[in-house]
């Protein structure tokens, strides 16, 4: 019997994706958490064939979670399932060693073909996303200068390099206009960068936009 977790923060999508996998494979234990320390939890004291989990959630550092995980569970394959689905954060998930990739916007069929693929060992991206990985010749780099940001300082350079000023950034991400001023001198100073423009053109050059 298959066990899967759930990790997300909308009840409803975490309900959506447990009728579909119970309909799908029958007898199914799916537990579910909201946030990443109830994930871990669960994993601690659990043994899953695959975990579900969305990359946004309150109260969670997602990029420090798999980590974690990582250290209790190296061998647990694991599924984005995210409105996120820009090259960016789909790099920086797929080399921290996820096994799939899929948007919520996803068709039922779809996200039964990503879960079957993970189950049986296979990587799974939808197809965007592989034409780009094909044409990054920098994606199996371990590291490239965006790798050291954090997901916060990711979501912010993605942001300030589509031309969004710090006002709407604050706005979209709901935190103060002086935290993503913090965050954007911090993006400068580990990228070694002094403006918008020379980031730009960094991020062009490693597919991160």
């Amino acid at each position: 019997m298959y066990k899967v977790l759930l990790v997300d923060d909308h009840s409803i999508v975490r309900s959506g994706i447990r009728l579909l996998l119970r309909e799908q494979y029958g007898a199914i234990q799916i537990d579910e958490a909201k946030n990443g320390s109830t994930a871990f939890s669960k994993i601690m004291d659990t043994g899953y064939n695959l975990m579900v989990m969305d990359i946004n959630m309150p109260n969670t550092d997602t990029f420090s979670l798999l980590q974690n995980i990582r250290t209790i569970a190296p061998d647990l394959p694991i599924m984005i399932f995210t409105i996120m689905t820009e090259y960016a954060f789909a790099k920086r998930y797929l080399q921290l060693g996820v096994k799939g990739y899929i948007s919520k916007q996803a068709e039922d069929l779809e996200i039964l073909k990503a879960v079957h693929s993970i189950l049986y060992g296979k990587l799974y991206v939808c197809a965007e996303l592989l034409d780009q990985m094909a044409e990054d010749t920098h994606f199996k780099k371990e590291l490239d200068p965006f790798g050291l940001l954090s997901n916060r300082e990711l979501e912010i350079a993605y942001h300030l390099v589509k031309g969004k000023s710090v006002s709407h950034i604050a706005d979209t991400l709901n935190i103060h206009t002086s935290t993503v001023g913090t965050h954007k001198a911090r993006i400068f100073d580990k990228l070694k960068v002094d403006n918008v423009l020379v980031m730009k053109d960094l991020a062009a050059y490693y597919r991160l936009i």
